[in-house]
């Protein structure tokens, strides 16, 4: 038995919406309380065929990997949508403490050691912008 629906014995149609994600079918029976909602909301976009053949450990190993990314809470976290001509686009700025590891960010590719250093340099000359600051005002007055 898979985890996201009972096997159904009717052939299940090919109907797209227009944002992509697959349909619910007609037969497929309503929502009850043994399904798992975390289970259903990724498995809706998965077509119903294919959702099928997945077990309970299987959906209990998919759940545990997303479970465990956990929602991160940014300290600068903005969403917008923004209409441009006929279209929308989103906007997403997060701004947060990097947890990851030095390592990790250089395979995943997200810091090479020219960026890094380029940051070191900027960070730099935040920290000597109040210093030259207060050097210049006191040269000024004396």
């Amino acid at each position: 038995m898979a985890c996201w629906a009972e096997p159904q014995q009717s052939t299940v149609q090919d109907d797209f919406s227009q944002t992509g994600t697959h349909a619910e079918a007609p037969d497929r029976p309503a929502k009850s309380a043994h399904r798992d909602p975390f289970i259903e909301h990724y498995f809706r976009r998965i077509d119903p065929r294919v959702a099928e053949t997945f077990t309970a450990e299987q959906c209990e190993a998919i759940k545990t990997m997303f479970g465990a990314r956990g929602i991160a809470k940014h300290a600068v976290e903005v969403r917008r949508s923004i209409p441009i001509g006929r279209g929308r686009f989103y906007l997403v700025l997060l701004l947060g403490r990097e947890r990851r590891t030095l390592g990790r960010l250089f395979s995943e590719g997200a810091v090479t050691k020219s960026f890094t250093m380029i940051g070191h340099a900027i960070t730099a000359a935040a920290w000597m912008l109040p210093a030259a600051g207060t050097a210049v005002l006191l040269q000024a007055i004396l």
